[in-house]
């Protein structure tokens, strides 16, 4: 009999396993460098220390210039992404379709006027409010891509001629189908796509910065990892409201704005997911603690990875998967921890994040960074590791003994 458990890991691995999803996610991850790379010249244009602001502020410009090529324009970067990824699932030229999507996304952005004549691309339409249009084009154009091909209704070209020169010719109609669709409804019909796709997801970028979505998230989040299942797939089309909400802070930072928008990543991972899912550097910490030897040897190995954000040794060696006593500490402690955080940020009593830092940062080195120096950042942060470890220590210890027991009457029956 397939249990209930069985059935929602099987529905978790086929969630993970949607093209769709896995593109938004691919396209998503493969801007994040972008992102952290403008992050460290807005970092760099309002730097936390004192003794850097006039340099700061004397090479202002220069600076900004690089976030705003680099981190406004995730729209593109990242329907670019998706779409190779997902032309890669269809089986067709990841390249061409990748370009087709960047042209279509261009022209559902549209164009504006400049002062001093001629016409130019609007760059707070290619940044996070941009982001969604991207993706939504970047899959149409694959999908219509692969529709022309699995049909052939290519230009095919005679033998002998370059490869690049046969991938170009047979790229032509899909291109030409996808653009004239897109032009068709934005030039034709006179739709705005851009203002209709942001106007849809702007109220679920609002509502991932109130406390219950961010409780949804760690629920579904926890419970995946307690079943075996590697999150990061399955929040797919999460990240994009992360990477959204992220880019908008950043934006109101760099006009001299306070940041808004509590539900990025950078808030899970700095104040929430220390040590990784589950607040788990709080479960190493005690596991080097324990009687069993065993579960000694799983903390000693874990803890190194886990002040870098990967738990992956601690969830599946202590291990936490399947693992009744252990489950109640893996919901409760980030729960806990996104509730304390949630409140602290609400209330302006530490600043918003608005910088990407390398998920694989020790916790307070992030908390302070992401917060653009805030100390109380790395307070707060110090404060929810003291919260998850109260939380987690009487289970751990509750399996400590059990371990132990069983360890000595192991060691009794071979003795």
């Amino acid at each position: 009999m397939i249990t209930s458990s069985e059935r929602l890991a099987a529905f978790g691995k086929r969630l993970g396993a949607q093209p769709h999803l896995n593109a938004v996610r691919d396209g998503v991850v493969a801007a994040l460098p972008l992102i952290l790379l403008g992050s460290v010249f807005l970092l760099l244009a309002q730097p936390p220390l004192a003794a850097l602001r006039p340099w700061a502020e004397a090479h202002k410009t220069q600076l900004l210039a690089p976030f705003r090529l680099l981190s406004g324009l995730i729209a593109i970067y990242a329907g670019f992404g998706a779409a190779t990824s997902l032309a890669k699932r269809r089986g067709t030229d990841p390249l061409a379709g990748a370009l087709i999507a960047v042209a279509c996304t261009f022209i559902a952005v549209g164009t504006t006027p400049l002062e001093g004549g001629g016409w130019g691309l609007a760059g707070t339409r290619l940044g996070a409010g941009g982001l969604f249009t991207a993706l939504l084009v970047s899959m149409f154009a694959v999908e219509l891509q692969a529709f022309f091909v699995r049909r052939q209704w290519t230009v095919q070209l005679p033998g002998g001629a370059p490869e690049a020169v046969v991938k170009s010719f047979a790229a032509l109609a899909p291109a030409a189908a996808a653009v004239g669709l897109t032009a068709f409804v934005v030039d034709g019909l006179g739709v705005d796509l851009l203002a209709l796709v942001t106007s849809f997801f702007a109220p679920f970028v609002k509502a991932g910065d109130s406390l219950w979505a961010l409780w949804t998230i760690v629920l579904i989040d926890s419970g995946l990892w307690l079943i075996g299942i590697h999150a990061f797939s399955v929040l797919a089309p999460v990240r994009a409201l992360w990477a959204a909400a992220l880019v908008e802070n950043m934006a109101a930072v760099e006009a001299g704005h306070a940041a808004t928008h509590l539900g990025t990543q950078e808030f899970f991972v700095w104040f929430i997911w220390q040590g990784g899912s589950g607040t788990t550097l709080a479960l190493a910490v005690l596991l080097l603690f324990a009687k069993s030897r065993t579960l000694r040897g799983i903390g000693e190995a874990g803890i190194g990875p886990a002040l870098f954000n990967i738990n992956e040794p601690l969830i599946f060696g202590t291990p936490v998967v399947l693992n009744a006593t252990l489950a109640v500490p893996m919901i409760a402690a980030p729960l806990a921890c996104a509730t304390t955080a949630y409140l602290a940020l609400h209330a302006g009593l530490v600043r918003v994040p608005y910088i990407e830092v390398l998920w694989t940062m020790p916790a307070p080195v992030g908390a302070w960074l992401t917060t653009g120096g805030d100390w109380r950042a790395v307070v707060l942060q110090c404060m929810n590791f003291v919260i998850a470890l109260v939380i987690w220590w009487p289970f751990v210890r509750r399996y400590d003994r059990r371990m132990a027991a069983q360890e000595r009457t192991n060691n009794r029956e071979l003795a």
